[in-house]
């Protein structure tokens, strides 16, 4: 039986060339883990790595408080996917699912107000995809160099030097050097090597842009619907100390009739200051929307024309 080896190295770090695969070819990196290919687009080579690393992560939010008998509602320090990423404690006992409730995004609601000193602990399960991270690979190749003291601009195969800063690998004459002692990478667009330092032979230099998806709280859709008029009910709440902007677009229904609307809000942990634009109303207007700050979260609040009225959000929020 013939063994197929792949072409591979063991030294950490390093990747093949363009020179060095064909297309089709696939090289390993037994030490690092890693896959390359080779691709052609419209007759731009470059190289792609392939890496495994974990589909998700997860952080957990710890809330405490104590109850007095009266309080149903407590505002946790996150949103949660799902009361089923929730693990409420009373006095060290896990309560089911079935003895809590989720309403305005990070609001747990106990379907029984816990006894006066009575411990609460909640503790918020949130998996992101911070460790999702899609990179894109591209070498850069200068040769023929003579007492170098940078590289930039185009290489050998008259691609321009471009990466994002800190994703970056420089190696002479196959040796890889060392960020900060050997070299400055500081502008994304030239390699400066430090002090006196000069290079004769040839660099090649390798970018590691990265693109990564985290924060399922950003991006929210929200729905609830309200029974009665009453001023200033609360359509969404998200934690202060977590976002400092938001931008909502809310859509009322009320019966056969529609209303939708865009709020833009700010805060300074005090006070909401907000503008509502590009509203548009089938027939009348469905409610007034205003906002506020309250136990550390900023609120959302509508107050309905109509009784019996559908609310659905879609929140954009950036970070403090």
């Amino acid at each position: 039986m013939s063994t197929i080896k792949l072409r591979r190295s063991g030294v950490a770090g390093k990747t093949p060339t363009i020179a060095q695969l064909d297309l089709g070819e696939i090289a390993l990196n037994t030490y690092d883990g890693r896959l390359y290919i080779k691709k052609d687009v419209g007759g731009t080579q470059s190289i792609v790595t392939f890496s495994g690393s974990p589909a998700s992560e997860s952080t957990v939010y710890l809330f405490t408080a104590t109850g007095d008998g009266l309080t149903l509602d407590f505002v946790l320090p996150t949103i949660p996917v799902s009361e089923q990423n929730v693990f409420a404690y009373l006095n060290g006992v896990l309560q089911h699912t079935s003895e809590f409730s989720l309403v305005n995004g990070n609001t747990l609601r106990f379907t029984s107000a816990p006894l006066a000193s009575d411990d609460i602990e909640v503790r918020v399960v949130a998996t992101e995809a911070s460790s999702i991270v899609v990179r894109d690979y591209q070498q850069y190749v200068y040769s023929g160099l003579s007492a170098a003291t940078q590289v930039t601009g185009a290489d050998d195969n008259s691609l321009t030097l471009a990466y994002d800063i800190g994703k970056v690998e420089v190696y002479a004459n196959g040796v890889r050097l060392v960020d900060g002692s050997d070299y400055a990478a500081t502008n994304g667009t030239s390699i400066v090597f430090q002090g006196s330092q000069t290079i004769t032979g040839t660099v090649e230099v390798v970018s590691l842009s990265r693109a990564s998806f985290a924060d399922h709280d950003s991006l929210k859709p929200v729905s609830t619907s309200f029974t009665a008029t009453t001023a200033n009910q609360v359509a969404d709440t998200f934690p202060a100390q977590s976002y400092r902007t938001a931008k909502y677009l809310v859509q009322m229904t009320s019966g056969s009739n529609f209303h939708a609307t865009e709020v833009l809000l700010i805060h300074d942990g005090t006070t909401v200051y907000m503008t509502e634009f590009g509203t548009i109303f089938s027939n009348a207007s469905l409610g007034t929307i205003d906002g506020d700050i309250n136990s550390g979260s900023v609120r959302l609040l509508v107050t309905p024309a109509n009784t019996n009225t559908t609310i659905k959000i879609q929140r954009l929020t950036v970070g403090v």
